[in-house]
């Protein structure tokens, strides 16, 4: 991670000379907020609570985004030249992946439905833990691990069951199904499997960037 992070900080730093202050401060910017993104979706890949626990750090890296999109002076210089198409494909990598693992309909997880999910989820937990000494949890945890199911099901059709909890839900039918061995589990886990492959590609855009940059700038 630490070498990830000085491939996109470096670059930076070498350039800064060669660009009037205000590009290199929307450029640095770009640089502090794409690391500290990062580092976040390292700390938080599994268990996967990255739309949660990183929304503050995606949206800084938008927001830095956007001042770049808006300079008069530096639009062109780092977005659009050859020697700067780095912040583009970076920006694109981290924009599909957001929206791969669906994390805008579930980020500070302030809707109701997210919510309920939580506490469903929590339930089904505390029911797993109690019974499990007397060997009961298929029968006396069914109607709230159903009732979890369903309304992560109702999420998913509805294309709102974002990596974090789909990847929840995960956790809990594998535990039903294969640990406790009371049913079968019929849920389909896209948004997570979208989310692994996206963040597959990351590290690679990163050396490119950096191979990009030197050349150059060299």
């Amino acid at each position: 991670m630490r070498n990830i992070i000085l491939l996109i900080v470096l670059p930076t730093l070498v350039s800064l000379y060669k660009l009037d202050q205000e590009c290199s401060d929307l450029q640095l910017a770009f640089a502090t907020a794409s690391t500290e993104f990062t580092k976040c979706l390292g700390k938080n890949t599994k268990p996967v609570k990255l739309c949660v626990s990183c929304y503050k750090q995606y949206t800084s890296v938008k927001e830095t985004y956007t001042n770049i999109t808006l300079s008069t002076n530096c639009t062109t210089v780092l977005r659009d030249s050859d020697n700067a198409m780095v912040i583009r494909r970076l920006w694109d990598a981290y924009s599909n992946m957001w929206g791969s693992a669906l994390c805008e309909s579930c980020s500070g997880l302030s809707s109701n439905r997210s919510v309920e999910f939580v506490n469903r989820t929590d339930t089904v937990n505390l029911c797993f833990d109690h019974n499990k000494k007397h060997g009961s949890i298929c029968e006396e945890c069914k109607d709230p691990y159903e009732a979890l199911l369903n309304l992560f099901k109702d999420l998913q059709q509805d294309d709102y069951a974002c990596a974090d909890l789909a990847d929840s839900m995960n956790s809990t039918a594998q535990a039903w199904s294969v640990k406790f061995e009371c049913g079968h589990n019929d849920v389909e886990y896209f948004p997570v499997i979208s989310l692994s492959v996206g963040m597959l590609f990351l590290p690679i855009l990163f050396y490119m960037g950096n191979g990009f940059l030197s050349k150059n700038f060299s």
